[in-house]
């Protein structure tokens, strides 16, 4: 990738790619397997912060503490547990939370000689069952002595529930001649459908989140990301929203939005760079990287989907607003019918606009246009034969796009998805 002629190089290293960053990934005892459940990324030095959070009405007691904790900046770093959401708790779920994080303030403050260090939490995994706090507390002081450059890795694997596979990503760039680098961690795989904003309050009526409070549920979409920028805390803000928008917002594998969902992003500015100004070049390029980053983790979280079988990029073209934009990309991806006839390997276009039809979008039937792969199966909301060959070929594949143009504007939209398998509905039968 290339811009404005800075080059945004890709690095290993994921969370503690960026100068002052540490990161440890250990066994607490919370997941019955036994495997890494309990992730900690610090900064040696305080970061500036900004966050964006589940707008689902049911809040997770982390979500909650969260949400307060920001307003009291600067941050040390965030401390993750999986195999249990903290979800659905009640009041001692909240105080749960904010013992933790007390925890890892005063153990890091004795670790590193700071003062009145702040953490943020999260969590991860059954809903509506208290955490397992005599088995934290203890491993929690085993995750600071196991803080490394190198342990970006094992905390990736300690966020996982349902995943199949640690999701990390990083990259390198420069501003004003100083070496930039964001990196960061995600996990997810089920009750994905993120519909985040910085205040974790709930989104218009259309598109409708849909619940996902249920006990039982591998709750939740999480990301850290961190830079070693120096960027003012308004403007990391702003930049954040903005990449999340086009990459957390813009996914779903089951349509469920999770009591659960964040995306921290710290920035200590170990850099050395002058501070990025607001529509300088150099912000430009930060929001380019910080784009890149949050997308390749969005889209391993979908590929990652449970029980898919089938990557799809849809895009939603043509469209009278932004609004109507996502409204009508958001009703094809989370249609139940579209996704299975993708798993049987069937384009069934007629799905795709039936969808379009109710999602509350304006358009007209005639103008409608459908791309698969860039075979034109649709052509002004009628099928068009000649096609139908290579379509049914291309929706076989691992991965494929789905272009629809409404014909009706300029507004534009892109969703990344998966099919609905039999082994997404077996995988969540029970508990």
């Amino acid at each position: 990738d290339q811009y404005l002629g800075m080059k945004i190089k890709k690095i290993s290293g994921s969370v503690a790619a960026p100068k002052g960053f540490l990161a440890a990934g250990v066994r607490a005892g919370i997941k019955k397997t036994g495997k890494r459940d309990l992730a900690l990324v610090v900064s040696e030095k305080p970061c500036g912060v900004a966050a964006v959070f589940t707008s689902n009405r049911v809040q997770a007691a982390p979500v909650l503490f969260d949400l307060r904790q920001i307003l009291r900046p600067p941050i040390h770093g965030v401390l993750t547990n999986s195999g249990n959401a903290n979800a659905c708790t009640g009041m001692k779920g909240l105080q749960n939370a904010g013992r933790l994080a007390g925890l890892i303030s005063k153990l890091f403050d004795h670790a590193f000689g700071t003062h009145g260090s702040k953490f943020l939490v999260c969590s991860t995994g059954r809903i509506g069952v208290q955490l397992p706090m005599s088995k934290i507390v203890v491993a929690v002081p085993e995750a600071v002595r196991s803080l490394s450059a190198s342990g970006g890795g094992r905390a990736a694997l300690a966020m996982m529930t349902s995943d199949t596979f640690p999701k990390k990503a990083a990259v390198e760039f420069r501003i004003g001649g100083r070496r930039i680098r964001i990196g960061g961690i995600a996990k997810g795989a089920g009750m994905i459908h993120p519909r985040m904003n910085p205040r974790g309050m709930p989104l218009p009526a259309w598109p409708r989140p849909t619940a996902g409070g249920r006990r039982g549920g591998h709750a939740t979409m999480l990301c850290t990301i961190t830079t070693d920028a120096l960027i003012g805390r308004g403007l990391l803000r702003k930049c954040l929203v903005a990449a999340v928008e086009q990459s957390f917002n813009s996914i779903s594998v089951d349509g469920d939005t999770s009591t659960n969902d964040t995306v921290i992003l710290l920035a200590n500015g170990e850099a050395g760079n002058s501070p990025i100004r607001p529509g300088s070049a150099g912000h430009r390029a930060f929001q380019q990287a910080l784009n890149r980053v949050a997308l390749e983790l969005a889209q391993l979280i979908v590929r990652d989907g449970e029980g898919m079988s089938r990557f799809v990029t849809v895009r939603v073209r043509g469209c009278r607003s932004a609004v109507d934009a996502e409204a009508m990309g958001r009703a094809v991806i989370n249609s139940m019918l579209v996704k299975s006839a993708w798993s049987g390997g069937d384009p069934n276009w007629g799905r795709i606009l039936d969808a379009m039809g109710y999602s509350g979008a304006a358009f007209r039937e005639d103008k409608v246009r459908i791309w698969y792969d860039g075979r034109l199966l649709v052509k002004k909301g009628r099928q068009n034969d000649r096609e139908v060959p290579a379509v049914k070929k291309i929706v076989k594949n691992p991965s494929f796009q789905v272009t629809i143009d409404a014909g009706s504007g300029k507004h534009c939209r892109t969703f990344y998805t998966t099919d609905l398998t039999e082994k997404y509905v077996s995988f969540n039968k029970t508990e």
